[in-house]
């Protein structure tokens, strides 16, 4: 068995679709490389390196095959639209 065929194995034993099963196994992967700098940065932890973290986990599970390419579409997406509310927020200067 490849590492291509892992979503498949577990939709199977789990009787899910694989689509859910490559979910299931992205934010598994998410997780791992994310939850480690949460730990360590309990203190003060930047959002611009959560960011980078969950965007490399998703080129992993884009390049192991275990992810859908929309959703490091929808990914990119929200971090846009979140980065145009934080410029117009401080162009503007009003609190929402």
């Amino acid at each position: 068995m490849s590492l291509e065929d892992v979503p498949d194995y577990l939709s199977t034993i789990a009787g899910i679709s694989e689509l859910t099963a490559q979910l299931i196994l992205s934010t598994v992967i998410i997780c791992l490389f994310l939850f480690p700098y949460l730990i360590l940065a309990k203190d003060n932890p930047s959002p611009l390196v959560s960011v980078i973290l969950i965007f490399l986990a998703e080129a992993v599970t884009l390049g192991l095959g275990w992810s859908p390419f929309w959703i490091m579409i929808m990914l990119m997406v929200l971090t846009a639209s979140a980065l145009a509310m934080l410029g117009a927020k401080a162009v503007t200067g009003t609190g929402g």
